[in-house]
């Protein structure tokens, strides 16, 4: 029984380290991208068709996106909160897997929502400086 809370616990481990790098990782690139320091490119940062049409958009779209960083700690801070209390009180590692699963669903849901957020805020951007360019 012993054997099988350790591993949960290292099961929940690597999870939130997963989890916490994805979060800080998510969080320094939109604050570059944001501020200017990270060009628009094809490999890295929020790439829309939206986000990639433009500078301005690739910025506008990251700085959209750096707003829900609020969103993006207390989901850590809870679905991190929830491994731990799962291997402590349910010492399974396969409920943790499970819960794991779970936390991984989270973080691509809130990074397919981000990528929505920029993308509109991009367009907007976009259309704005279109009609600012015509008048």
């Amino acid at each position: 029984m012993e054997s099988e809370r350790v591993e949960a616990l290292v099961q929940a481990g690597v999870l939130s380290f997963v989890s916490i790098f994805t979060t800080v990782l998510f969080i320094v690139l939109a604050r570059r991208a944001a501020n200017g320091r990270l060009q628009r490119n094809q490999w890295i940062g929020i790439r829309t068709p939206s986000t990639l049409r433009s500078d301005r958009g690739w910025v506008v779209g990251h700085r959209a996106a750096l707003r829900l960083t609020p969103l993006f700690l207390f989901t850590n801070v809870v679905t991190c909160g929830a491994l731990f209390a799962v291997a402590l009180y349910l010492p399974t590692p396969g409920v943790v897997r499970l819960v794991g699963f779970g936390v991984i669903a989270v973080i691509i849901a809130l990074v397919i929502y981000s990528a929505y957020v920029a993308g509109n805020a991009a367009k907007s951007a976009d259309a704005h400086s279109d009609d600012q360019q015509r008048r």
